[in-house]
């Protein structure tokens, strides 16, 4: 690093008193004055915390949530909002949808993702994995679904998270918007199982068996390289490969290059595999045996070059599919259940409907002033001229994903590379942009 100063968005105090009142709350509080004020203090600190983590410089963020045993109450929220997003959104959607803007629904599906970038960053950490404690049973389950939801899934990927497309209406719009942060958040769990499988020997033996033989993760990551949902090819014979978050046309030759998601996927399986704390824990039997072999058709050389380490994952996979998988009778564990999913499910069982009703009069319902308050607070949170200054790579284009150079001159949050892709945004962009801009503008007057 050079000697200048790194720009921070929370002060150290800010942070610590955000970190302090971090609360759990039930689903039906989703969307509250309170809720909304914890995800905005959430969003900084996940900002502050990345830009530490990507500078290379003390973690103030991942410290304070240490020391005030904040990490399980983050796998709360998280767990929250996916039962909400499973039996609360899908009510909301069947009603009759006559929102003029998806803007604020957006705000609280984004804020799953702000979640998962966050425990990202933290896990990476051993005594991050130790100190989220037996929420982690919440999280393993949680990735479990998203991993095998990308491996069953029939979808056309690309379709689905293309930002290409013309859809018009709030509730389209919404139901894209949803499709594409599931698409995003599923793959940043990759990374989330594989930290935990590293830093295995941190946690409790019920966590490890969770990990390896309950949900089987490493048949899950082999059955993802073998099927990966991030390449696919055109009807015209192109390929496609999801990187940094958007589709980018590859050549055939390019297709085996080896990409960041698929390193981390290689790294897990290396550690689920060949270590020795896992291989005494993990029970291989005629299935997951099955799925594993089938890596050996993927040793392309450029991913041997990249990650010399898999040579001897190579031999070890030869010599397994020599050996006939003895059919043991697995140890006796007493697995603890994972307690949010369990809790939350049961807070509201028969209020599904009541729920849906009440957070479609909230967020789709919202009043002009309501809706202004909220994009105040998103415009604070998401200060573009003090973020440009923080992220390394440059801004994407929000309609065909390729690096952008011009900003929205209304709203400052949206980033085109001209103004074609401008003009083809516009429909989905406008009633957010009148919204933010409107707040951005009585800010400036009241100053």
């Amino acid at each position: 690093m050079s000697g200048e100063a790194i720009q921070s968005v929370l002060y150290y105090n800010e942070a610590e008193a955000f970190v302090e009142s971090l609360r759990t709350f039930q689903i039906k509080d989703i969307g509250s004055d309170k809720w909304e004020l914890q995800r905005e203090h959430v969003e900084k600190l996940n900002i502050q915390a990345v830009v530490d983590a990507t500078n290379n410089v003390e973690e103030s963020i991942k410290e304070l949530l240490l020391t005030h045993e904040k990490i399980p109450t983050l796998i709360h929220e998280l767990i929250a909002l996916d039962l909400w997003k499973r039996n609360v959104l899908p009510k909301i959607l069947d009603m009759e949808f006559n929102a003029e803007t998806s803007f604020p629904s957006y705000v609280v599906m984004f804020y799953e993702a702000i979640l998962v970038g966050l425990l990202e960053v933290l896990l990476f950490h051993s005594e991050c994995n130790e100190a989220a404690g037996d929420a982690l049973h919440d999280l393993l389950q949680y990735c479990q679904s998203k991993l095998v939801w990308l491996v069953a899934g029939d979808e056309k990927w690309k379709d689905i998270t293309t930002e290409r497309n013309n859809i018009e209406g709030a509730k389209n719009e919404l139901i894209r918007r949803h499709k594409k942060i599931s698409f995003d958040v599923s793959l940043k769990c990759i990374a989330i199982v594989r930290y935990i499988g590293e830093h295995s020997k941190t946690v409790s033996l019920g966590i490890t068996t969770r990990l390896l033989n309950t949900y089987d993760f490493p048949a899950i990551f082999a059955s993802l390289i073998d099927l990966p949902p991030w390449r696919v090819r055109g009807e015209k014979g192109q390929w496609y490969k999801y990187d940094t978050n958007k589709w980018n046309e590859v050549s055939h030759e390019e297709v085996y290059n080896l990409s960041k998601l698929e390193g981390q996927l290689w790294i897990g399986i290396l550690q689920f595999l060949m270590s020795e704390h896992c291989q005494a824990n993990y029970q291989l039997n005629s299935n997951n045996q099955a799925a594993i072999l089938k890596l050996r058709s993927h040793f392309h050389p450029r991913v041997l070059d990249a990650l010399p380490a898999l040579l001897d994952l190579q031999r070890y996979l030869e010599e397994l599919s020599l050996v006939n998988t003895p059919s043991s009778r697995p140890p006796l564990i007493l697995e603890q259940l994972p307690q949010f999913y369990t809790a939350l499910e049961n807070h509201c069982q028969g209020k599904w409907r009541d729920i849906a009703n009440k957070h479609y009069k909230n967020l789709f319902c919202m009043s002009r002033e309501r809706l202004k308050k909220q994009a105040d607070k998103f415009a604070s949170t998401y200060d573009m001229d003090v973020i440009s200054d923080l992220i390394s790579e440059p801004p994407k284009c929000e309609q065909c994903g390729d690096g952008a150079a011009k900003r929205c001159s209304s709203c400052a949050t949206a980033w085109y590379c001209g103004r074609e892709c401008q003009v083809k945004h516009w429909s989905r962009h406008k009633e957010a942009c009148k919204v933010i801009s409107r707040s951005l503008k009585d800010k400036t007057q009241d100053m």
